[in-house]
């Protein structure tokens, strides 16, 4: 099974040469794996960068590392990231594209490229808009959520659900709640009861946790759906227009 890699890049003009392999500024140089050694760890102490090996190869200065599942959470971090949704990143990843985004908003030169082997990458340059937020009204719910469950457990436990519309969600759990689930979740679909953030104005969520995995086998019953259409066919027998019935109860006509 062939391995999913993920590129880093810098792409610059540093005294008129093109930053490469053969040209780089030791500052620039320092800098830049400094950032993409925070961007590997993130928040997962776990994670021991001495193991991880990189390779250096031309095309401006690109940093590879050929074994992004090696990390824990990254793919569902990239997967957000390609969405644009940064506030629900792991909190240091997150921190290094905004770093990233705000250099290159001071030097115009300057160009971040974030690619994972065929998925869309990730390009960050003076004029994109990668930061994260905190204007929103939040207020406090309980709600039901479906999707695609991506990512499911680790040392700090979360999932990683996938929405119908392609959002990427991270929702924090307990060892508990992983363990007590009889089946495996992972690239299955499934329905969470959750407690949550969400934004008054455009439901988005944050600060997700898990209340309960609900069980869940979605079927149509084609005899149900008949038996309910006609009781209601019969219920409104004696309405000749529908619409304007509910309209002149809304006081409408």
């Amino acid at each position: 099974m062939t391995q999913q890699r993920l590129e880093l890049v810098l792409d610059d003009v540093v005294d008129g040469q093109p930053v490469s392999p053969s040209s780089m500024p030791v500052g620039l140089l320092n800098q830049f794996h400094d950032q993409v050694a925070r961007f590997l760890k993130g928040a997962h102490p776990d994670i021991d960068l001495d193991t991880l090996r990189v390779s250096i190869e031309p095309g401006s200065y690109k940093l590879v590392l050929p074994a992004m599942a090696l990390v824990s959470g990254l793919a569902s971090d990239l997967a957000l990231l390609r969405s644009g949704n940064v506030d629900d990143m792991d909190v240091k990843r997150a921190a290094v594209i905004e770093e990233w985004q705000k250099t290159a908003q001071r030097v115009k030169t300057r160009r971040y490229a974030v690619h994972a082997d065929s998925a869309k990458p990730v390009n960050i340059h003076a004029g994109s808009h990668f930061e994260r937020h905190d204007n929103a009204m939040w207020a406090t719910v309980e709600k039901y959520i479906h999707g695609q469950v991506v990512d499911l457990g680790g040392k700090k436990p979360n999932l990683h659900l996938q929405l119908a519309d392609g959002t990427m969600l991270k929702v924090n759990t307990s060892q508990d709640q992983v363990l007590h689930e009889k089946k495996n979740l992972v690239y299955r679909t499934a329905l969470l009861r959750v407690r949550a953030e969400e934004d008054v104005a455009t439901g988005k969520l944050r600060h997700v946790h898990l209340i309960e995995f609900v069980s869940y086998t979605p079927a149509f019953d084609a005899q149900s759906f008949e038996a309910m259409v006609a009781k209601g066919r019969k219920a409104w027998a004696d309405v000749p227009d529908a619409s304007q019935w509910v309209e002149e109860q809304r006081g409408a006509a």
